[in-house]
């Protein structure tokens, strides 16, 4: 399938992800890309001076959103909600955006005769990794609600390629990086301590192992799910170049912004707060290891990621020194 010259759709097209997929879908060759976002998240600066259609609506709201849809070709659904503690917290917020708005957005799509859709899953469906790298049929145990709704929304999407044959593909997404990150993961936690001369604060003996994807990684693998039919009805992880442990990730921050600096190792309860850090918890049911085998979407659409690590990790923090607003960083003197 062609993306050039088709309408697409991306829910969530303010944040992270979002955005960078408007971008492709630009570059691509799209007729007409529209970006249906609440911005209780999203980010309108991404979306600045670009040929696109701005839709600010909920996924909750069923009618706005099948309006929105009329004569899309192509959906790609992002809208999220994205932190572990909220999901645990209000659990039935997450249940009702990850997965009432993903209904709707199926069914939007049905009533709309839409050609395909993308879902925006998370390896965080696997829960404790009991071997990796972790593979597409590795037990489903998620130790969040976040993990519970992801995986229930692509169970919803098989199932309307199965019961009505619409094209849906859904992916496992790693860590995915880069800049226009939201702040609030372990990654853009070290970055902004030590952009403020702060050493960043490990939780544990910094061994977890980590799946790091960069974004533009990320974005390819969406067009290559869009553009083949191999995809249809299919669950793909998608994983970066490298895997690392907490303790390497503190190291190439530091090198790359103050190699002065020294971790601080912390060891607070799960859902504790860090006596070093005091805004910052710790996470219940803390994954060990989380490892995507990205083998799979590899060898049935050729996906290979291509950034690694390092490379990456500059290309946000240079991004985040020209946008030191958007997490509320203060230059390092």
């Amino acid at each position: 399938m062609n993306i050039e010259g088709k309408n697409v759709l991306i829910t969530g097209g303010a944040g992270f992800i979002g955005s960078h997929l408007v971008d492709r879908f630009i570059k691509e060759g799209a007729s007409k890309v529209i970006v249906y976002d609440n911005f209780s998240t999203g980010n309108r600066n991404f979306l600045e001076k670009k040929p696109i259609e701005i839709i600010k609506g909920d996924i909750l709201n069923y009618k706005k959103l099948e309006e929105s849809m009329k004569d899309v070709d192509l959906v790609s659904h992002h809208a999220a909600e994205l932190e572990v503690f909220t999901g645990i917290e209000n659990t039935l917020h997450d249940l009702r955006t990850n997965v009432e708005g993903t209904i709707n957005v199926l069914n939007a799509a049905i009533e709309n005769d839409v050609e395909k859709l993308i879902y925006a899953s998370s390896g965080g469906v696997y829960g404790q990794a009991q071997l990796t790298p972790e593979p597409e049929d590795h037990p489903l145990m998620p130790h969040w609600p976040y993990g519970v709704s992801k995986l229930a929304g692509e169970k919803y999407c098989l199932q309307y390629y199965l019961l009505y044959g619409f094209p849906t593909t859904s992916l496992r997404y790693g860590i995915v990086y880069g800049p226009r990150e939201w702040y609030g993961r372990v990654l853009t936690l070290f970055i902004k301590r030590v952009l403020e001369g702060k050493a960043p604060i490990i939780f544990g003996d910094g061994k977890q192992v980590r799946d790091y994807v960069y974004i533009n990684d990320a974005v390819n693998a969406n067009i290559l799910a869009l553009k083949s039919e191999k995809a249809n009805g299919k669950v793909y992880n998608v994983g970066g170049k490298e895997f690392y442990s907490i303790n390497e990730v503190a190291e190439i921050v530091i090198k790359l912004i103050s190699p002065k600096l020294k971790p601080i190792y912390d060891d607070p309860k799960p859902g504790e707060s860090s006596k070093y850090q005091p805004n910052r918890k710790r996470l219940p049911g803390e994954l060990r290891d989380f490892i995507l085998d990205s083998s799979l979407i590899s060898k049935e659409l050729d996906y290979e990621p291509k950034t690694k690590f390092e490379e990456g990790v500059k290309k946000e923090v240079e991004w985040i020194r020209e946008n030191l607003e958007q997490w509320n960083c203060q230059p390092r003197v």
